[in-house]
């Protein structure tokens, strides 16, 4: 993903910055830089309100500093303090681009590191092509020092983005878990809703040695096919690496048992709408049930390791089904019943104020500064809340990209 460059300059300095953006132009052909400056603005679209939208998403904003830009209350009342709010929270680095020679000692920026080398102004270079060609390298030097400090944005992000709605489910799993070893949840909802997500996120949340289980995980959606289960005993067992073409659940369940005996174990089950309802009732009576049982016979002591199991249903068929899940946790309830989490819903407008206001201190000023608009700005563009919508926004509002931090993000 390329870095945003934000181009802050008077227009009486035009030409100076059509200059520098040649000797640009090469990070822009390899990808490393998408550079922007108000001359981009489409004929209709209201300016200042572009302006605003790409200062506060670029990550690099460049300051061309001249008596012009000293002298325009836009450029350094608006745009200048802006930069310098954005700088100081972490969220972009500000580049002082001295054009030609003004008097810029104790301003606000005059303790940044300036370009050209020294804060020599371009304009007293002999050869100012020299001049921009250090200019373009001290940028690229810098783009190298922001990427090795982009993990430590994502890794905030992503601790506050776990805060992120769900509250029912969470409730539910973590009383599940501290009251028993073993549990099976159902994840549900509509496309789009994070199952995935919130998959994730309680295991990172409430397993904290989670990176040390051992995780199977089925795609259901390759045996959609199939007419009966015998596909997915197949499957499953080899998952659990046991030979044989007619494996029975049994054999499998005792493999999977033989794991739990010395690693906590994480069994998941993607797409399970593709299933039958037949076929997720055989699962839950000849593997899940005798396994669960059997782990709840072992002596005591013999394995403190947790034994959880996710079926996750991406479509919403599961409101369909007449299962014995259990909804609700009480003092009747038995780890051989898989536990119905509530269905997956929008973000409200109260959630997403709560966690802007919560997380303040962790997220960037773009997102904490104007919540009641921002917010609105979130639910507008996430369709009234849709989560997966949603947290690809609150993303792409940070700077980041929802895809590519998935990759990272998501391990089951």
């Amino acid at each position: 993903m390329s870095v945003e460059v934000f181009f802050s300059y008077a227009h009486r300095d035009e030409d100076l910055r059509d200059e520098l953006a040649k000797h640009l132009s090469i990070l822009e052909r390899q990808g490393v830089i998408s550079a922007w400056h108000d001359r981009n603005i489409d004929a209709g679209r209201e300016w200042a309100k572009e302006i605003d939208q790409r200062l506060n998403s670029a990550q690099i904003i460049l300051l061309l500093i001249s008596s012009d830009f000293m002298a325009s209350d836009y450029c350094y009342d608006i745009e200048l303090k802006r930069a310098i709010e954005r700088h100081e929270a972490g969220e972009a680095w500000v580049i002082p681009v001295i054009l030609r020679p003004v008097d810029w000692q104790d301003t606000s920026f005059s303790q940044l590191q300036a370009l050209p080398r020294d804060g020599k102004p371009i304009t007293q270079w002999s050869n100012q092509d020299e001049a921009f060609r250090n200019i373009a390298l001290g940028i690229r030097h810098s783009i190298e020092d922001l990427a090795k400090a982009k993990p430590k944005k994502q890794l905030k992000l992503y601790s506050s983005l776990l805060k992120l709605g769900y509250r029912q489910q969470a409730r539910l799993f973590r009383r599940a878990i501290e009251s028993e070893s073993v549990a099976a949840f159902l994840i549900h909802g509509l496309p789009e809703y994070g199952q995935r997500w919130l998959l994730n996120r309680l295991v990172v949340q409430y397993l904290p040695e989670h990176l040390n289980s051992k995780v199977v995980k089925v795609n259901l959606s390759r045996l959609a096919r199939q007419t009966n289960v015998t596909a997915l005993w197949r499957e499953l067992g080899g998952r659990v690496k046991l030979r044989g073409h007619r494996l029975t659940p049994p054999e499998i369940a005792d493999g999977v048992y033989r794991w739990w005996l010395t690693q906590d174990v994480i069994l998941v089950f993607h797409d399970v709408h593709d299933l039958p309802e037949s076929s997720v009732q055989e699962m839950i009576e000849k593997f899940w049930i005798p396994l669960t049982k059997r782990v709840q016979e072992a002596s005591e002591g013999e394995s403190l390791c947790k034994l959880l199991m996710f079926l996750v249903d991406y479509v919403g068929k599961a409101e369909q089904w007449n299962l014995p899940f259990v909804e609700k946790l009480d003092a009747s309830w038995k780890p051989q019943r898989p536990i119905k989490t509530p269905k997956l819903q929008e973000f409200t407008e109260r959630e997403l104020m709560d966690w802007l206001d919560d997380q303040y201190r962790d997220l960037p000023s773009d997102l904490t500064q104007g919540i009641d608009d921002k917010v609105e700005e979130i639910l507008e563009s996430s369709e009234g809340g849709i989560p997966e919508l949603a947290l690809r926004e609150i993303c792409e509002q940070c700077g980041l990209d929802w895809y590519e931090e998935l990759d990272k993000w998501l391990r089951l």
